[in-house]
């Protein structure tokens, strides 16, 4: 399955992670950090990388 990655504000990913909506994947920018967010199952899995590869292959799930 391919999912797409969508790329948020600061703002929208901690409304997501708060509030666990919409599903899917998302990733932000903070600082030198690249942040990958998996809401695919209302969870909210966070994870931080330095760079924009890893965390997309975290949300792809093939770390």
């Amino acid at each position: 399955m391919d999912k797409k990655i969508l790329k948020v504000s600061n703002e929208k990913a901690n409304e997501i992670i708060n509030t666990r909506k919409p599903l899917g994947l998302f990733w932000t920018r903070e600082k030198q950090w690249f942040v990958g967010i998996d809401n695919s199952t209302g969870d909210a899995w966070t994870e931080c990388f330095k760079s924009k590869k890893e965390c997309f292959k975290w949300l792809a799930r093939e770390e």
